[in-house]
Formats: C-alpha cells, structure tokens, sequence
C-alpha cells in the first residue's frame, strides 16, 4: 500500500498539468489554420478556424459572430497543420478569386499566409486543393456547441426544423 500511494499522487499531478487550454474567439492562440469559402449570389463568406487542441469557430460573414462547433480529435487537427506546414504556404503567392473562392490561411509566430483560389482560368496545386477538402471535410455537418444544430444547415432547413419543433410542441 505505501508503493502505491505515492504512485497515484504522481498520476494525479501529472494529469493535473495536462488540462487542456480551452479558447475564446476573443482569446485565441496564434498557431491556427483558417479556411473557408464565399462568393457566389450572396457573396457571403464563411470561414473556420482550426486550433491545434481540435477546437473548430464557424463564422458566416465578415462581420459575423462565431460559433464554436463541437471540436475535432486533436490527432486530426494536429496532422493539418503538419499538412499545411509541408504545403509552404507562404511561398505560394496565390490570390487568383474567382466569383466563387476558396482560401487557406496559415497563422504562426513566424508568419501569416493566405491562399485564395476560384479564377476559372487558374488551377490550384493538387495539394492545397487536398488539404482543403480534407479541413472541409472536418468541419462538414459538425454541430454548434450549446445549440444541438448543425452548423451547416441552410436558412430554409433551420425553418423546417423550427415548424417542426412547433407542431410537436403544438403550438
């Protein structure tokens, strides 16, 4: 029983200072990966950021407030940021928008790089591309926290599961 004792205290300490940050829109870390898209009709944008801890913020508009959607595994989050790292953003000097545009943005200590992309004339390299479909693939259908909607529905199904809500509640 004495061996064990000290043993557990250790683990608890240990344990203890491993508590993971969480952030704010308003208090967040300088490593992230911000990406999104807009254009189009509306020409709203919306964009994500990506922390290394997995936490996702959703933002529709320029002016828009975020949503923190429910955070991704901190593996995956970590292995796009590898992947933007391997990609050297900041040597592609890339801002060919179209009327419908994509981008990546990479934010370290060291530097603050965008790509944008959409010009139908002008074909990103393969690995940017990748490396959006993969964060895009991330974030697709993830949930607000505290809300319970997922973050990607359009105004007309918000509506319908609002009617819904309505007639089941009968009102």
């Amino acid at each position: 029983m004495k061996k064990i004792l000290p043993f557990f205290l250790l683990s608890a300490l240990f344990f203890a200072n491993c508590k993971v940050v969480k952030y704010t829109p308003a208090n967040l870390p300088v490593n992230q990966l911000i990406f999104g898209n807009g254009g189009g009709f509306a020409g709203i944008e919306t964009s994500y950021i990506l922390l290394e801890n997995g936490q996702v913020f959703k933002q529709v508009g320029v002016n828009g407030t975020y949503q923190e959607l429910k955070p991704i595994n901190r593996k995956k989050a970590k292995a796009m940021f590898e992947k933007a790292v391997t990609l050297q953003l900041f040597k592609l000097d890339i801002n060919q928008p179209g009327n419908l545009y994509y981008f990546v943005r990479e934010i370290n200590q060291q530097i603050d790089s965008k790509v944008t992309w959409g010009a139908g004339d002008f074909l990103p390299p393969q690995g940017l591309v990748f490396l959006y479909k993969d964060l895009a693939a991330l974030v697709k259908d993830r949930e607000v926290i505290g809300e319970g909607k997922k973050a990607n529905l359009s105004e007309e199904e918000k509506e319908k599961q609002e009617k819904k809500k309505k007639d089941e509640l009968g009102w």
